[in-house]
């Protein structure tokens, strides 16, 4: 009876006591890991991050089929980037089949981002290479800068990022009267050629040169002007188009953005000079509106990348510097004060006359 007692008890201990391997195998440490990994399995989660993926990837490429999210395509490069990391991490759950659903997503957007840029990136890294071998002669240099004074926490910091830039010319955006007399008593000095159009509220313009302006013309879509500056420099008639658009919130400001666009590019049209186009226009390089702008008017983008890295990961691309093919950009600089707020972004230019052999070694 004791025999069987103590039987009894060994048996108890080996089907209630547990070990040092069972405590770690059920502590609360490993719970969790081994309940994700059952709910990741799951064919509803699959079928879950399967939709949502391709909902965010179908609105990034034709935002305009589902308005109310229209507004994501800006954000392309943040979700392209989350797909990449949420991949990551289902790779790490051992979740191939997520990984693979992530990884597509992430794919499928950086091509689209790939192929709605277009710049001549390629011909300025080729420059740089070229340089170092063989001279490059250059006809003309141009630097042009944009800038907003409603970035800017205070008129001294526009004001020394201004002079700071060393920009040929300057387009100032929502120039208000105020603004306006401060920034003739500040840059008059470094550059005597300046046009103002002031507004109390957002499409006040200035425009300051260092060449003596030829002429200055103002355009209008509606109520909202465009300000066209041209002038000679180095025997070569250069014009600079400056622009400012309203932001896009709604379908309706969405049918103004590209109603404004189609006069720009009726204007442009009718132009056959270098052409530099800059502003604020309130749309990312990769949407709709400046994608039809730009393969309507053949202008070029000046900016290389996606985002600013001197920006907040959230803040988007929405001003820009448009050439056209007679110019070429080489090089492209953003502008930001000591707090880290944008101020504004500034394009090299050039026309460049290469040597016969290093032409040839280009191609």
């Amino acid at each position: 009876m004791c025999q069987a007692a103590g039987r009894r008890a060994i048996v108890y201990k080996k089907c209630f006591v547990p070990s040092h391997n069972d405590f770690l195998n059920t502590g609360n440490c490993l719970v969790c890991p081994t309940m994700v990994q059952k709910v990741l399995s799951n064919q509803f989660t699959h079928l879950t991050v399967a939709t949502l993926v391709a909902f965010g990837v179908f609105v990034c490429i034709y935002p305009h089929v589902v308005s109310p999210f229209s507004w994501a395509v800006n954000y392309a490069v943040q979700v392209m980037l989350f797909y990449l990391f949420a991949g990551l991490g289902f790779l790490f759950f051992k979740q191939p089949r997520l990984t693979f659903i992530c990884f597509g997503g992430c794919l499928l957007i950086s091509f689209f981002l790939k192929f709605s840029i277009k710049n001549n990136s390629i011909e300025r890294w080729r420059n740089t290479v070229l340089r170092k071998y063989q001279p490059i002669e250059e006809k003309l240099r141009l630097n042009a800068a944009q800038f907003n004074t409603s970035n800017s926490s205070s008129p001294e910091d526009l004001t020394k990022a201004l002079r700071a830039s060393g920009a040929d010319f300057l387009s100032i955006h929502e120039v208000t009267p105020d603004w306006a007399l401060w920034l003739e008593d500040s840059l008059s000095h470094a550059y005597p050629y300046h046009h103002t159009m002031v507004d109390i509220g957002i499409f006040g313009m200035s425009i300051f040169s260092r060449f003596p302006i030829s002429s200055v013309d103002t355009f209008y879509y509606q109520e909202i002007p465009s300000l066209r500056v041209c002038f000679r420099k180095e025997d070569t008639d250069i014009c600079l188009i400056s622009v400012h658009t309203e932001p896009a919130l709604n379908e309706y400001s969405f049918r103004r953005l590209r109603g404004q666009l189609e006069t720009l590019t009726a204007q442009i049209s009718r132009m056959d000079m270098p052409l530099v186009v800059m502003g604020d226009f309130n749309a990312v390089s990769w949407s709709k509106e400046l994608q039809s702008f730009m393969d309507s008017t053949g202008l070029l983008e000046s900016r290389s990348g996606f985002l600013d890295r001197q920006r907040s990961f959230w803040d988007v691309p929405v001003d820009h510097i448009f050439h056209s093919s007679k110019l070429g950009c080489a090089d492209f600089v953003n502008f930001s004060d000591q707090q880290g707020r944008h101020l504004g972004i500034m394009a090299s230019f050039q026309i460049n006359t290469l040597a016969k052999h290093v032409k040839k070694t280009a191609q």
